[in-house]
């Protein structure tokens, strides 16, 4: 069974957003969903007429707000700017980094034994749509049984 394009879109965005996130952490960024879809389209080559573009141009935001509703980021206190577009001042919770930083658990030595973060970061480098899906599907899993 393929993904649904609406969690193929989710799954891609979050890794990106995560990565950005624990690649500046602890220092609080600022995120604009905008960009990160323009740059998850021109990465993948989503045609004009294709379910995830349009769930990409509607659900970038939708992603981050739902990482911060669930408690995988949050808002850093500081100033808000009207000029500055999307998220401002984001960080990783504790949950979230110590998250990213764990090596999943296995017996099997054919199991991928990367942490998170590096299994996301290669996914969303190398722009492998499917790779991204299921290894931030696997984080977001391991994220709401931790919660």
């Amino acid at each position: 069974m393929s993904t649904p394009a609406n969690i193929e879109v989710f799954n891609v965005v979050a890794a990106k957003v995560l990565v950005l996130l624990y690649e500046s952490f602890p220092t609080p960024t600022n995120v604009d969903p905008l960009a990160v879809g323009l740059d998850i389209l021109f990465g993948e080559n989503y045609e004009t007429d294709s379910p995830q573009y349009n769930h990409l141009i509607t659900g970038a935001e939708a992603t981050a707000q739902f990482l911060i509703d669930e408690g995988f980021i949050r808002v850093a206190n500081g100033p808000q700017y009207l000029e500055v577009r999307g998220f401002q001042n984001i960080v990783l919770t504790s949950k979230g980094f110590a998250l990213l930083q764990k090596t999943p658990e296995a017996v099997d030595c054919t199991v991928d034994r990367r942490s998170y973060f590096e299994r996301l970061k290669s996914a969303t480098i190398s722009g492998a749509k499917a790779v991204a899906a299921e290894s931030i599907g696997a984080v977001v899993s391991r994220l709401l049984g931790a919660g």
